[in-house]
């Protein structure tokens, strides 16, 4: 978009955003360089040391994420959410195996043998456990949550519940339209 306000100046929008530019400058105005926060084509980390497979950084319509492996028909590798990229260029191979990892299971409750998991999500980590998520506090280590510590968070205030209710089936309610 190019809007003219007087012979010398113009207004350019330039990603949503408005810069008054001097038509007849004799200098290039320098720009600032801005973080690589975009990836066009996947971005080799490195290889996995177990399995000799490619670590891929790759973009998709959710964000960006890791990948291990390539795709392949028959084989859906495993990808994990990098959460809160700055600049993809800071993104290591320790970062992209650090990710993998998750989810990962903490043990089996006490009380009814279900599994306890460790997982990544849009705001940090998070423990599951069937219909109860609890987040991990941001100043704790994923590393160093144990069973133990899983639990307690579980039994926790900040505990949501996912999915219906039990007890309460699910009904339709119909509505009568009266037509004249």
């Amino acid at each position: 978009m190019l809007e003219i306000t007087n012979s010398c100046e113009a207004l350019v929008l330039v990603e949503n955003r408005y810069i008054a530019k001097t038509l007849y400058a004799d200098e290039e105005e320098e720009d600032t360089p801005e973080p690589n926060t975009m990836i066009e084509e996947p971005k080799l980390l490195g290889f996995n040391s177990g399995s000799n497979e490619k670590i891929l950084l790759k973009s998709g319509p959710y964000g960006i994420y890791v990948q291990l492996g390539e795709d392949r028909k028959g084989y859906i590798p495993k990808r994990a959410s990098v959460p809160h990229v700055k600049d993809l260029d800071s993104v290591t191979l320790e970062d992209a195996l650090a990710l993998l990892q998750y989810p990962l299971t903490l043990g089996k409750h006490p009380k009814d043998e279900h599994p306890i998991i460790l997982k990544v999500a849009k705001a940090g980590y998070s423990i599951r456990h069937r219909h109860k998520i609890a987040p991990v506090p941001k100043n704790m280590k994923p590393s160093e949550i144990t069973l133990e510590k899983a639990l307690e968070l579980l039994s926790g205030s900040d505990v949501r519940q996912v999915g219906r209710p039990k007890g309460k089936p699910k009904t339709e309610e119909v509505e009568a339209i009266e037509v004249f």
